[in-house]
């Protein structure tokens, strides 16, 4: 049932956040993939964050994987909405639709629930009351939100002109994909309680897997299926995608502030989060920041430096004198030290860079977005003085470098 309070709605949602986040090697290999940071600030925090904000958090569910339940307890520890949340167990992996259904049981008397993917951005505040009031309107059995274009990665909807879904699809191949327009599933849903025994009726798929997509058919076939169309949403698969979700929320206020320490003998050090926004250009105790660049609480620049474009920095790193990044996410306590040069790089947590090392792809690929044109280190690595390493490396955790290296 919908509670109402001062004219805001709320209900249980569903995070879907179980899976070893493989396409997000190596940086998963050190952590979970919800805790991967967008602006240092963990994915899966900033989803519920926003969830909360918006009013629809009477209860809050977490899919997970049964190894996950620790981490993602402490992940959350910290929240004031903790007391709000449950850890529901899939065990093992058998697909969306399957983890849903691992849901139920925290149901009570609820007669709808949102769903979400855990690996999704979207503007949730904005969205949701809008998703809701259109499944409301339509009387429907789901309602999706959906994003304009088309794209293998993802489920294929056709929308009819009054917001109604009239096919869909799970991932399909390139050569599959139409010319007529298309929406990619975003995977926020609302559903009617019915998607429990829809999802008891449905079978396993091809890919040997209960899909969301075939449950979303059978609903259809007692009512309508509701699209609500958003103009803005991504969906974190690979490396670059976390690199390119770093500019999908503009900066906070408190980020824009640029609190820091500065003095000549050392460069600066941030105070709190700093956020230089794009297009900006700014010198001072001798370093050079060309924006849009994030530089985390705790984090020291020394002197001589050139940070930017697109550079991410996470908490309490050190960067040397004299050091170059471009076009690059470099997570919590990292270490870069003097003289060296990294452009196209994505790097976990706890990675320690010698001095006079170069990390760049061997080609200018400053206008390209492909991850085989980015140098990928997993977290607690350490890279020797003087390495160079080229185009398109992915390096495990817990790696030693000592040596040139390129794909």
């Amino acid at each position: 049932m919908f509670h109402s309070l001062s004219g805001r709605v709320f209900m249980i949602s569903i995070i879907l956040a179980a899976g070893k986040g493989k396409r997000m090697q190596p940086l998963t290999d050190t952590r979970l993939k919800g805790s991967l940071p967008i602006q240092n600030q963990a994915i899966l925090i900033r989803l519920a964050d926003m969830i909360e904000t918006a009013g629809f958090m009477d209860k809050l569910v977490l899919v997970i994987s049964p190894w996950q339940e620790e981490e993602m307890r402490e992940l959350f520890s910290q929240k004031p909405y903790a007391n709000k949340i449950n850890y529901a167990i899939q065990d093992p992996p058998k697909g969306t639709a399957d983890a849903v259904a691992q849901a139920e049981e925290f149901m009570g008397d609820e007669k709808r629930c949102l769903v979400f993917n855990g690996d999704i951005l979207a503007h949730i505040k904005q969205v949701l009351p809008e998703l809701i009031s259109h499944h409301i309107k339509l009387n429907a059995m789901c309602t999706m939100a959906v994003f304009p274009g088309k794209n293998e990665r993802y489920g294929l909807l056709k929308v009819s002109s009054d917001g109604i879904v009239e096919d869909i699809k799970e991932k399909i191949k390139t050569e599959e994909i139409s010319e007529e327009a298309g929406y990619i599933n975003a995977g926020i849903y609302l559903f009617e309680r019915d998607v429990f025994d829809a999802i008891r009726a449905t079978p396993l798929s091809q890919r040997e897997e209960y899909e969301i997509t075939d449950t979303i058919s059978i609903l259809g076939e007692k009512g309508k299926i509701g699209a609500y169309i958003i103009d803005s949403w991504m969906s974190l698969e690979n490396p670059l995608d976390l690199l390119i979700a770093q500019e999908f929320f503009p900066p906070s206020k408190e980020q824009l502030n640029m609190q820091f320490h500065s003095g000549g003998e050392i460069g600066f050090k941030a105070a709190e989060d700093v956020f230089f926004e794009s297009d900006s250009v700014i010198d001072f105790s001798g370093i050079t920041i060309t924006g849009p660049v994030l530089i985390g609480k705790g984090t020291l620049i020394e002197q001589g430096s050139k940070i930017g474009p697109r550079v991410f920095i996470g908490k309490d790193c050190e960067i040397g004198a004299n050091t170059t990044i471009k076009k690059s996410l470099i997570m919590d306590n990292c270490k870069i030290e003097s003289n060296c040069f990294l452009s196209n790089v994505i790097s976990a947590e706890e990675v320690v860079i010698g001095a006079n090392s170069q990390l760049h792809p061997q080609n200018d690929v400053s206008l390209r977005e492909d991850v085989k044109d980015f140098i990928v280190i997993g977290g607690e690595t350490i890279i020797s003085t003087k390495v160079i390493i080229k185009r398109g490396m992915k390096i495990d955790a817990h790696s030693a470098i000592t040596k040139d290296a390129e794909i």
